[in-house]
């Protein structure tokens, strides 16, 4: 009965698990500089440790038709997430969370099996508490920002 240490992150309508090792950081939320011409999605570039780390609403990209907004800018918080591939143009990136995520030791026995579909932003979903979250796709989701930033 092994457990891997994972963040629970709120994001608008559902949450997200992310596993520790993937996290470089975890900031309370601060504005963003806008891309021209850039999808919804793509809500912006952080100015981080020196570095423009791209910011992405997960919901957004993962649903046709969602709209971003906070609950509350000062209960808000950026995960910045390590690159996988390529990490010479692209190191990191960051998901926008509604609160503060907080820090699991999760273990396969707490999750259940849900019938909800899969994303393209995801691998898959699981039920985890009282709800349904999303195990991202980070390589699609790195893919997808390459799109926009190499544009």
């Amino acid at each position: 009965m092994s457990s891997l240490p994972t963040f629970v992150i709120s994001i608008q309508k559902q949450g997200v698990l992310l596993p520790e090792s993937s996290v470089a950081e975890i900031i309370p939320y601060e504005p963003l500089q806008r891309l021209e011409e850039s999808p919804d999605w793509f809500l912006g570039l952080l100015n981080w440790r020196g570095l423009q780390v791209p910011v992405v609403s997960f919901e957004m990209l993962s649903v046709e038709r969602a709209s971003f907004s906070l609950v509350s800018v000062s209960s808000a918080s950026l995960v910045i997430i390590k690159g996988l591939v390529n990490q010479e143009d692209l190191p990191y990136h960051a998901i926008v969370a509604q609160t503060s995520p907080r820090l699991v030791e999760l273990s396969e026995e707490m999750l259940s099996e849900t019938e909800v579909p899969v994303a393209k932003t995801e691998v898959a979903k699981a039920g985890f508490e009282d709800g349904i979250f999303s195990v991202p796709d980070l390589d699609y989701l790195e893919q997808e920002i390459r799109k926009v930033i190499n544009a």
